[in-house]
């Protein structure tokens, strides 16, 4: 059976709407930049690759997209190729671009716009080496997705009419792992590529099971309840020989959503008794698990920045659910301020270690951890998505 569905539906309004984007009326160059942003006119000769890359770059924490501005991007495309450039003095460059189709050459202009821009800053490419999973109920059941920062292509993975969740791509991001039930009355872990029926990977499990997350070599870690306690399990790609290697002091602890380090050492974990849970860190071949102090009673979730050492997203709650940023090297902790009232949860880092995706009520959106800039990403139509995991070649 095959299972990867193109959403034409949602295609054809995903290009339009620029949800979150803020237009500058009457910009100021000089101050902007002060603060490390700049504003930016996009002026394309071909509008359907302008109107990608706009959204694009409207989700960036360092870009504001505004008609009126002096600083004008340049799109000339032709076939599968474009020049990216501009000719104002402070920002001037030109880039050209090549690529396979059309997904991937917007997504490579907005990523030669952002470094060409943002030399001042160092800006890292974005958008192309980013790709999104999640889970959506745009067929009324929970199903995994994919799409891209540009929204061009968004394609649906499973079609089990049952409740599929927890998708984590694998090491090579040719693949999602994620939890199902509907082959047995049980979770399980599969993987899948949309095409063909999804491989088993961890079956036969009697209890609860949490996502499997893949490290830098390929290995996968989970949670499972199958020995009485909730503890930290690592099998191969294919769910080769698991072992527990990180085991709960009893049946009120419970360890779970173990985060792989990019050099595949440690894994950062929500670990503690029912209704408290903390961050924790621990070496990946077992051992006792370190404490992270993050100043909240509630915090969940971390994960490893791919770029930045040592540094890790988690959710606490305070009030809401929002999400916050831990130095370990420096001891330290701080909330990503942002000025959307939504809660923030389950984030996972982009491929420039800046940007994150996250779950924003309903939908998912990109969050600037360095302005808090938050930007709608999955359009209303998709229905209520969650649980997002992103792929990079550098964070694996």
């Amino acid at each position: 059976m095959r299972l990867l569905v193109l959403l034409a539906a949602c295609l054809a309004a995903v290009t339009a709407p620029l949800f979150g984007q803020k237009v500058v009326i009457k910009d100021d160059i000089a101050a902007l930049a002060a603060k490390g942003v700049v504003a930016v006119a996009i002026v394309s000769d071909d509008a359907t690759l302008g109107s990608l890359v706009q959204f694009a770059l409207s989700a960036h924490g360092a870009i504001q997209v505004s008609p009126t501005s002096s600083v004008r991007l340049r799109i000339g495309r032709t076939a599968n190729t474009a020049v990216v450039a501009c000719d104002s003095p402070a920002y001037a460059f030109t880039a050209n671009v090549e690529a396979r189709d059309e997904d991937q050459l917007a997504l490579k202009v907005a990523d030669a716009a952002v470094v060409g821009l943002g030399r001042r800053w160092q800006l890292k490419p974005l958008y192309a080496d980013t790709k999104v999973t999640f889970v959506s109920r745009y067929t009324g059941h929970a199903e995994i997705y994919v799409t891209n920062l540009a929204r061009s292509k968004t394609l649906r993975l499973t079609n089990y009419r049952n409740t599929s969740y927890g998708p984590r791509w694998s090491a090579d991001g040719r693949r999602v792992y994620f939890i199902s039930s509907f082959r047995s009355n049980f979770p399980e872990i599969f993987s899948t590529n949309g095409v063909g029926e999804a491989a088993k990977v961890i079956v036969n499990v009697r209890g609860a099971l949490g996502a499997a997350s893949s490290g830098p070599d390929g290995r996968i870690a989970f949670a499972s309840s199958n020995k009485e306690t909730m503890d930290i399990f690592v099998a191969g790609p294919q769910g080769q020989t698991p072992t527990r290697v990180i085991k709960a002091p009893n049946k009120q602890w419970v360890n779970t959503d173990p985060a792989w380090s990019p050099d595949g050492s440690r894994f950062a974990l929500t670990g503690g008794p029912t209704g408290r849970p903390g961050i924790y860190v621990a070496n990946t071949t077992g051992g006792s698990l370190q404490p992270v102090a993050t100043g909240f009673s509630y915090s969940t979730e971390p994960r490893w920045n791919p770029v930045v050492p040592d540094q890790l997203v988690f959710t606490y709650q305070s009030g809401g659910l929002r999400l916050g940023l831990i130095d370990l090297g420096a001891g330290s902790v701080r909330p990503i301020e942002t000025a959307s009232p939504a809660p923030l949860a389950h984030a996972s880092w982009c491929a420039d270690g800046r940007h994150l995706v996250a779950a924003q009520g309903e939908w998912l959106a990109v969050v600037d951890s360095v302005t808090g800039k938050v930007t709608r990403l999955t359009p209303a139509n998709l229905g209520r998505c969650s649980e997002p995991d992103c792929w990079t070649p550098r964070a694996r």
